[in-house]
C-alpha cells in the first residue's frame, strides 16, 4: 500500500517539476536576451526604443468579459532591471510590488519577466493567490508599449500552481 501512495505523490510532483522547469527555461531565455542586448555594441537600442524610465501601465488579467484591469507604475532601469509599485489597494496604497528583468531590440521589440506577491486567497477582483511569475513580450512605439504575457502563480501554503494565465499590458511613458 505504501508503494501505491508513493507513486500517487510522485506523479503530480514530476508534472510540477516539469512546469517549473519550463518556467525557468523561459526566464533564462529572457536573461540570455538581456545579456546579448547589453553586449551588442554594433546594434545598440536607441533611446526612443528603450523602455528605460517610468511608465503608467494598465495590466489586464484574463480575456473576455471576466478580464480585470488594474493600473500601476513600471520603472525600467538602464541596468535591465525593472520594478513595479503594484496596483493601488482599497486604501490607495500600492499592493503587490514586483521586480524583474527586461531586454529590448533596436526595432522596438522587447520582453520582460516579472515576479510579484499576491494575496493569500483569490479575490473577486481577478487577483490570484501566491507569487506570480510572468514573461511579457511586446513592442515599444513612441511613448507607448503593449505586451502579451503568460503567467503562473505558485501558492506557497499548498504548493499548488495555477496557470497558464493570459495577461496583457499597455504602458504610457511618464514624462
Amino acid at each position: 500500500m505504501s508503494d501505491t501512495s508513493t507513486i500517487a505523490h510522485v506523479r503530480p510532483r514530476r508534472a510540477t517539476l516539469r512546469a517549473l522547469g519550463l518556467w525557468l527555461a523561459l526566464v533564462a531565455a529572457v536573461f540570455t536576451g538581456a545579456a546579448a542586448a547589453s553586449t551588442a555594441a554594433a546594434d545598440p537600442v536607441s533611446p526612443a526604443m528603450s523602455p528605460v524610465g517610468t511608465w503608467t501601465t494598465a495590466v489586464t488579467i484574463g480575456t473576455g468579459p471576466d478580464a480585470v484591469t488594474s493600473t500601476s507604475h513600471f520603472t525600467f532601469a538602464a541596468d535591465h532591471t525593472l520594478t513595479t509599485d503594484g496596483a493601488p489597494g482599497p486604501d490607495g496604497t500600492p499592493q503587490y510590488p514586483g521586480s524583474g528583468y527586461w531586454t529590448a531590440r533596436p526595432d522596438g521589440a522587447f520582453a520582460f519577466s516579472i515576479t510579484h506577491g499576491g494575496p493569500d486567497v483569490a479575490d473577486s477582483g481577478g487577483t490570484y493567490p501566491g507569487t506570480v511569475y510572468a514573461v511579457h513580450q511586446g513592442r515599444i512605439v513612441g511613448d507607448t508599449f503593449t505586451t502579451t504575457a503568460v503567467a503562473f502563480t505558485v501558492v506557497e501554503k499548498t504548493g499548488a500552481r495555477l496557470g497558464p494565465i493570459t495577461v496583457s499590458a499597455r504602458g504610457t511613458r511618464v514624462p
